[in-house]
């Protein structure tokens, strides 16, 4: 029976405009599917219910769970190839994923069905196998070859994890007055926006944006939602402002987590992987060894990157560090980068 496609980890994005991506650039499948959301944790049924058993089932399966379509990449793959889906898509959806050129779609889909090949390191060899059927069922299709998707992805991975560091470093989780709110920082023009919801908006989510913190503060008490807010919610999000791990690490400290991402997506093996988990063992050394709250948000942000890229490869690294003794990997100066301050 097809469900109600749940997001397993609630992430706030905002999106405005609509997508472009270019033709070299991989699919960030998490932003894809939440065009598709009524309430940005919920894929509305429209889209699921019009495709045929055999499409629904083609892909549901990829995570194992049959019964539902219930990953960014399965939703992605299902509503560009089925095509009752696809003929109702939002605008914004062909924009990433083009009708008029199914070379790039499949380009972009086979890289992001390869991208979860890369976590065979992993050791599940049925999840390997599912992602190697559907990746040759899109290569059947005529359009590319495995070696073009291949080489698709190696140039464009980089590309994809820069962007997923921006996203998830440029925000800060917290609690406002009956609200969890998230306060998100565009880091091309400076813009903020405040997403937040909870027992005084009936769990509705709600959005105020403007294009600096000062604009903010003045949204929220003049603006059309300033009946949600206390003064004490103002200076909240002023505080929490300068807590956004993007605002308070070193660009080089981002570099650094980049890098070590890319190299394992490109190339997964013990060391590349125990880089990883080095990462984050020093993030959360530096909280306890500083007691400087920053890192916490840090640590959080390092978190989402993770489960964002993909939720089985972050439980792992989440159960793997605990047990991790020291930091074998990353050398003295990396670590530095890794925690450095602005």
């Amino acid at each position: 029976m097809k469900k109600l496609i749940t997001t397993i980890i609630f992430i706030s994005f905002f999106i405005t405009g609509a997508f472009s991506q270019n033709d070299t650039s991989l699919l960030n499948v998490k932003k894809y599917e939440l065009l598709f959301g009524t309430n940005q944790r919920d894929i509305s049924r429209q889209y699921v219910d019009v495709a045929p058993d055999d499409d629904y089932e083609r892909f549901s399966n990829l995570d194992g769970n049959l019964t539902d379509t219930d990953t960014p990449l399965e939703f992605a793959l299902l509503s560009y190839y089925s095509q009752p889906v696809l003929n109702i898509r939002p605008p914004e959806a062909n924009a990433m994923l083009p009708t008029n050129n199914p070379r790039i779609a499949d380009q972009k889909l086979g890289a992001a069905v390869f991208q979860e090949i890369q976590l065979r390191f992993l050791g599940d060899s049925a999840a390997v196998s599912r992602h190697e059927t559907v990746l040759q069922w899109i290569i059947d299709r005529g359009n590319v070859t495995r070696a073009e998707v291949e080489t698709f992805y190696r140039n464009g991975i980089r590309g994809l994890i820069t962007e997923i560091v921006d996203e998830e470093f440029n925000k800060v989780s917290f609690a406002l007055y009956g609200h969890n709110a998230v306060l998100t920082r565009n880091p091309q023009n400076g813009h903020y926006t405040l997403s937040y919801g909870g027992v005084n908006t009936n769990n509705e989510t709600r959005v105020v944006t403007a294009s600096s913190l000062e604009a903010l503060s003045s949204v929220m008490r003049n603006g059309a939602n300033r009946a949600d807010f206390t003064p004490a919610d103002l200076n909240t999000v002023r505080a929490q402002a300068q807590l956004i791990p993007a605002v308070v690490l070193s660009n080089t400290a981002l570099t650094e987590i980049t890098n070590i991402l890319t190299r394992f997506y490109t190339e997964p093996n013990h060391s590349t992987y125990t880089a990883v988990l080095d990462a984050y063992r020093v993030i959360d050394q530096a909280l306890l060894n500083t007691r400087n709250t920053k890192y916490a948000h840090v640590s959080t942000s390092y978190q989402r990157m993770l489960s964002v890229l993909n939720r089985d490869f972050a439980q792992k690294v989440f159960v793997d560090e605990r047990t991790l003794r020291s930091v074998t990997i990353l050398t003295r100066d990396q670590q530095q980068r890794l925690v450095q301050l602005r």
